[in-house]
């Protein structure tokens, strides 16, 4: 299958990697990865360029941008290492407001995030191997003077520089999902901040006894509740998109260096063997990016169980992918293949992170396969026809 993008699609594609060009090299990504919280300039640029808008209705100043226009400007983020919490804060925090907020709520909150006069960061993760799309372990309770949250979340990207989270909890009385935007300043909370292994800057938060107004639930819990999934799904896909444009950076990255770099009187891209480990790394790179295109396409047209499963075979193959692309570039580097002055040692550290995060590769397989067997979906295919 060949497939083409839009003029629309192509438009963004171009932009970004040429303001990424001139403004987020790796050099000038140092900036962003030794700022507390993040860069406020370059977020502010992304707010300018229109990216934080990109994915959300128009009503509100978004621009209505489909799954495979996000995807291009994540791919982009991607090449670029940019540690900034694009997929975090936009695709799934604010997508997740703009679907689960009442109307006052959207036309109060979201315009200043697409400003990016605020930042709201996604606190949803929580500790041990939980999926994202289980029950959360995280309480909200209804109290006389509002609502009641205890629990933990992990691995907030942007916690520290962001001016509100957004928290998902179960209530406590009927097991329904509840979103809640939170100040950073509330009280009852406890921040452990740290630096992730790929550069960007993350928080667990530990909510104990924090009383936050009714006003903070975003619109009612049956609504989140039938939101939350299709957001996770919209993120993981999204998520992959910026693995694979590090995966193709890295690649490229690769292939320079082994044409410069000469042994035994002659440049390692002359040896065969280098040669046949190129060709199967593009060959990953590009299954990569037709996984992202396909899941990009069929998340418009499919819900419920279907949309996880589109998802979780996006995510399986591409963080498998992943995996053998930067190891594979870090050996043909050699020594220079783990020096901080190379993007790929980031690079590795980066696709490493993303193969366990949201659950790794084998746990997103292994629902894949339980749900096409329950669901008989194998009894169905193209190339067999009905069995």
């Amino acid at each position: 299958m060949r497939f083409t993008f839009t003029e629309q699609q192509q438009l963004i594609q171009d932009s970004a990697l040429d303001w990424l060009r001139d403004n987020y090299d790796f050099h000038q990504r140092a900036a962003s990865v030794h700022c507390e919280g993040g860069n406020l300039q370059v977020w502010q640029a992304l707010a300018d360029l229109g990216w934080l808008g990109l994915p959300l209705a128009e009503d509100i100043g978004g621009l209505a941008g489909d799954a495979i226009s996000v995807g291009l400007v994540a791919q982009a983020l991607g090449r670029h290492l940019v540690v900034e919490p694009y997929v975090a804060h936009v695709v799934l925090a604010m997508q997740a407001m703009d679907r689960c907020a009442t109307s006052a709520q959207r036309l109060s909150w979201l315009p200043p995030l697409v400003a990016g006069q605020q930042r709201l960061a996604w606190a949803h993760a929580e500790p041990g191997e939980v999926s994202p799309f289980d029950a959360r372990a995280c309480t909200a309770e209804h109290t006389g003077g509002g609502i009641l949250i205890r629990g933990a979340k992990q691995g907030v990207r942007g916690a520290a520089g962001a001016t509100h989270w957004l928290v998902s909890a179960t209530l406590k009385h009927n097991g329904q999902q509840l979103l809640l935007r939170v100040p950073r300043e509330q009280e009852g909370v406890r921040i452990d901040g740290y630096r992730t292994s790929d550069g960007a800057c993350a928080a667990d938060l530990y909510f104990d006894g924090a009383l936050v107004p009714m006003a903070s639930v975003l619109g009612d819990g049956n609504t989140s509740t039938n939101a939350l999934e299709s957001v996770v799904c919209w993120g993981i896909v999204t998520a992959c998109w910026q693995a694979t444009g590090a995966m193709q950076a890295a690649l490229e990255q690769t292939r320079r260096y082994t044409a410069e770099r000469h042994q035994f009187g002659q440049a390692l891209a002359q040896f065969q063997v280098v040669q046949h480990r190129l060709a199967e790394m593009g060959v990953l790179c590009l299954e990569a990016q037709a996984a992202c295109e396909l899941a990009s396409m069929r998340m418009t047209r499919i819900q419920g169980e279907g949309l996880r499963a589109v998802a979780a075979g996006a995510r399986s193959k591409v963080a498998r992918a992943g995996t053998i692309v930067s190891q594979d570039c870090v050996q043909l580097h050699g020594a220079m293949g783990v020096c901080e002055e190379l993007p790929i040692a980031a690079t590795f550290r980066y696709l490493l992170a993303f193969e366990v995060e949201d659950g790794s590769a084998d746990a997103h397989a292994q629902w894949l396969g339980e749900h096409a067997h329950t669901s008989q979906r194998y009894a169905i295919s193209q190339t067999l026809g009905d069995l």
